[in-house]
């Protein structure tokens, strides 16, 4: 027989539970409410969660929408919540420089503390792109090395480019008009142009090995690449469907470094000093050398994957950009191929020492880097102690963001910005001006991109050769949008080209 008494006494226990849960909610949420004063402002957050909810719904894949809607009510400085972890974005040029350029030293910091995905792969070494201090200079040392050399010898950076911008023009040869995913072919050629650089060698676009680095840059792209909950909840990793995510993750990244690992190990058996090939040569050179106490194989393995991350999806993503402004704007891409007919022509294909002379050309790719913006923020940078920045407070520990997109479309730094006119870029003489400071699509301060000289290269060759040889329209009946989706990279709206050879 069920006793009354017992059902009220267990209806009085849970009762006291969620009043219980309630009031800690009530006491978390006034605690958490109470900020450092002099930070800068923001909009209203939760506890616990803080603002990570925000970014969801309407927001979902549109970072950089949200970010606008708080720079036109708080300012060009405010501050979000990461969970408990304080987020302050630098929407204008000027914070920006503030903090980038005349307080490098303050900011020049990775959050690895903060991120806790990012510091269980970064376990085996911090690479370049998450190291900091001294062991950040050594990584960025060996990368800047690695490319400088492969500038001279029997086969310089610029013929490797050419040579995998003639498969892709190939490929669209074969085509024959049927629709081509731009983002698709140019994220195998700038993937291979990196193996190039790291490996001595390129892939064939169907390699297992090769398709397999390709799947996870593109996964590691996503807008949940740096701002999964998991960073600071790391208890969600035992979640079903999250666990198997993560795990799933976790095992193409671990087969990759093994990849890498085998890869440093069979060239140190033939290692010659004195032929100097790839990113392994110069790590095998610099260790031969004892040159840092910070180089090690494992974090020479994490640094080849950051080359790979940093090479590869932005600069594909930048051509994406690139075709898809062709495609709206024909009568730029008629002006940009009169100019490469009269100053190349078709007898040969087009050099990197073009370039002064082709200056439609590069501006047009100029106005493309403004407008697309492949990176709409800058990688998290994290403060070693308190600081100010135009006035406000930035505490020690605080993850930092440039809002690159913001800059690039700021109407106090560009007329017209959100028109496509590569003429902003063009002096009186019809030569390319010297570009604005506020154009930062490599970001600024000592934390720019270490690669900015190989995706200039990349850039100009792939994309005045294609145009060499090819027109290009869409494929659809109507108009691509040019509202991107924003993860660590600004994807294009799904769109095809017909290429249709000149």
């Amino acid at each position: 027989m069920i006793n009354l008494w017992d059902i009220v006494s267990v209806f009085t226990d849970v009762t006291t539970i969620l009043l219980t849960l309630v009031l800690l909610l009530v006491i978390g949420y006034v605690i958490s409410m109470r900020e450092r004063s002099g930070i800068p402002p923001g909009p209203p957050f939760w506890p616990i969660v803080g603002n990570m909810l925000d970014m969801r719904g309407k927001f979902a894949g549109k970072r950089h929408k949200y970010y606008a809607e708080l720079q036109a009510k708080y300012g060009d400085i405010f501050r979000i919540y990461f969970g408990d972890q304080l987020l302050i974005v630098l929407n204008d040029f000027e914070s920006i420089e503030e903090a980038f350029v005349k307080q490098k030293d303050i900011f020049s910091t990775r959050p690895l503390k903060q991120l806790w995905v990012v510091k269980q792969v970064s376990k085996i070494g911090h690479g370049v792109i998450w190291a900091s201090g001294q062991e950040w200079k050594d990584a960025r040392r060996m990368a800047i090395r690695s490319l400088r050399d492969l500038g001279v010898g029997k086969s310089t950076l610029e013929e490797r480019i050419k040579d995998e911008t003639n498969i892709v023009l190939d490929y669209l040869s074969r085509s024959e008009g049927k629709p081509v995913k731009v983002h698709e072919i140019m994220m195998k050629a700038t993937t291979s142009i990196i193996s190039t650089v790291v490996f001595g060698k390129r892939y064939d676009y169907s390699d297992p090995e090769f398709v397999q680095i390709i799947k996870i840059l593109e996964d590691a792209f996503t807008d949940m690449a740096l701002f999964t909950p998991v960073h600071r909840f790391p208890m969600l990793r035992f979640i079903p469907f999250i666990a198997s995510k993560m795990l799933a993750a976790r095992n193409a990244v671990l087969t990759v470094e093994q990849f890498v690992a085998n890869r440093i190990e069979k060239r140190k058996k033939v290692f010659d000093k004195t032929d100097i090939k790839d990113f392994i040569d110069v790590y095998l050179d610099m260790c031969a050398n004892s040159e840092s106490s910070t180089i090690s194989d494992g974090n020479t393995r994490r640094a080849i994957m950051d080359l790979f991350f940093a090479g590869s999806d932005t600069t594909s993503t930048t051509l994406d950009w690139a075709m898809l402004y062709m495609v709206l704007h024909p009568e730029v891409q008629k002006k940009c191929q009169e100019e490469i007919d009269s100053v190349v022509g078709d007898g040969r294909m087009i050099d990197w020492s073009d370039r002064s002379k082709l200056s439609y050309n590069e501006a047009t790719l100029l106005e493309v880097q403004r407008l697309g913006n492949a990176v709409p923020m800058s990688l998290p940078h994290t403060t070693d102690k308190d600081t100010i920045v135009k006035g406000y407070l930035i505490p020690e520990g605080t993850l930092v963001y440039a809002n690159l997109y913001a800059c690039h479309h700021d109407s106090r730094y560009w007329k017209e910005p959100l028109k496509f006119k590569p003429e902003r870029f063009l002096d009186d003489s019809g030569k390319v001006s010297k570009p604005p400071a506020t154009l930062i699509p490599f970001s600024i301060g000592p934390r720019i991109c270490a690669g900015e000289s190989l995706a200039r290269m990349e850039l100009f060759l792939f994309f005045t050769n294609i145009l060499q040889r090819f027109s290009v329209s869409t494929s659809g009946s109507e108009k691509p949008s040019t509202e991107g989706v924003c993860g660590v990279s600004m994807a294009t709206p799904e769109y095809t080209i017909q290429a249709t050879p000149r």
